[in-house]
C-alpha cells in the first residue's frame, strides 16, 4: 500500500522489510488500511521471548522475577526495541508504540507501531493508535 508521507509517497511494504531485516521484530499485519487515513503506517509486530529474555539476563535473574515483574519487564523492553527503530522508518517519521499481549501460544509479545510524517502532528498519531489498539482487543 502506498501512503502519503508528506511531499512523497512511500510504499508500507519496504517499510515493512526494513523492519524485518533490520530488527528482531517479525511483522504479523500490514494494518495501514486500518488506519482509515492515507498518510499513516502502521504495524502489528511480535517479538520473541527469548529474544527478550537474552537482553534481560544482562540486568536480572530471570528466576528471581514475579510472572507480574517479568510480564511488566518484556512489555516495556518490547515498546523501547519497537521505539528504537525509529532510525530505520521514513525520515520525519512520528511514531507511536504500544505493547498489548504476551502471547504464551507463540511465546512473544505483541505490539503495535503506528507512525505518521510530523507535519501531521502527534494528536492525529494517539487518536490512530487507539483505534488500532481496539481493533486488536
Amino acid at each position: 500500500m502506498y501512503i502519503a508521507f508528506g511531499r512523497r509517497v512511500v510504499d508500507t511494504e519496504e517499510i515493512k522489510s526494513e523492519i524485518e531485516k533490520n530488527t528482531e521484530f517479525n511483522v504479523l499485519k500490514d494494518m495501514s488500511k486500518g488506519t482509515k487515513r492515507e498518510d499513516t503506517f502502521a504495524y502489528n509486530l511480535s517479538i520473541s521471548i527469548d529474544v527478550l529474555n537474552g537482553i534481560i539476563r544482562d540486568d536480572y535473574n530471570i528466576d528471581d522475577l514475579s510472572e507480574d515483574e517479568l510480564f511488566e519487564e518484556y512489555m516495556s523492553l518490547a515498546e523501547e526495541l519497537a521505539t528504537d527503530m525509529e532510525e530505520i522508518l521514513p525520515e520525519e517519521s512520528l511514531i507511536d508504540v504500544k505493547a498489548y499481549k504476551w502471547d504464551l501460544s507463540d511465546n512473544d509479545i505483541r505490539v503495535v507501531v503506528a507512525g505518521v510524517n510530523e507535519e501531521t502532528g502527534e494528536g492525529k498519531l494517539k487518536d490512530v493508535m487507539r483505534r488500532l489498539i481496539t481493533q486488536l482487543e
